[in-house]
């Protein structure tokens, strides 16, 4: 019903119709997916092993394997990027942000969750250098 309105909205104005971005937002999450699981396997030590590790490196290997199967490329990422820029305009700062909070909370002695913590999570206790030895 959504969609539809919009593209009423777009004829009516004649302005540009919007485009669906669905397929533009779920290359950005694999590649967010991948990027973490990378992080955490390779680039900041690894946090308290668990599920919750096993899980967020699992999301990261499915989600290479699907770029893989797409040939996902520097083009395709810059074109993505530039379709995608006004949509949710500064939601990476707010991770940034959320991410540092959570960063912080680790080093002040927050403990990490190892069955439930999120992707994020487990993230935010690597950068406070909370990692198994």
């Amino acid at each position: 019903m959504r969609r539809t309105l919009d593209l009423r909205i777009g004829r009516v104005a004649g302005g540009k119709v919007p485009r669906d971005l669905t397929v533009l937002r779920h290359r950005m999450l694999l590649r967010g997916r991948a990027a973490v699981s990378t992080l955490l396997r390779q680039g900041l030590g690894r946090p308290v092993a668990g599920r919750a590790l096993a899980h967020a490196l699992a999301l990261g290997e499915q989600a290479m394997a699907e770029l893989a199967a797409i040939a996902d490329g520097a083009e395709l990422r810059r074109r993505d990027e530039a379709l995608l820029a006004g949509d949710h305009p500064g939601v990476e700062d707010a991770f940034a942000a959320r991410l540092q909070s959570m960063a912080q909370q680790y080093r002040d002695g927050r403990e990490i969750d190892a069955a439930n913590a999120s992707p994020a999570e487990l993230l935010g206790a690597c950068l406070a250098g909370r990692v198994d030895g």
